[in-house]
């Protein structure tokens, strides 16, 4: 299997501190998961989600959908993947 390139890694990094800081002001995984998806989270939905979060290698999907649901439509590129 081939090794991830982590050369660039602090792109991922750094969106994923972004994010954690968005969550964790949130009040957790689970007050997390209902402001993404505007409804209580079935099962481990939540905790999949703070998996996710947690990785930070974020598909142009999952990036959408936070920009929609937590407001982020003025947060540069350079300010979510570089942390300015």
């Amino acid at each position: 299997m081939p090794k991830k390139p982590t050369e660039h890694k602090h792109y991922a990094d750094n969106a994923r501190a972004y994010i954690q800081k968005i969550r964790d002001d949130a009040g957790g995984a689970k007050p997390f998961f209902k402001l993404i998806h505007d409804r209580e989270p079935v099962g481990n939905e939540s905790i999949t989600l703070n998996n996710q979060v947690n990785r930070g290698n974020f598909s142009a999907e999952f990036v959408g959908l936070l920009v929609d649901k937590l407001g982020l439509d003025d947060v540069s590129l350079a300010e979510f993947y570089k942390g300015r």
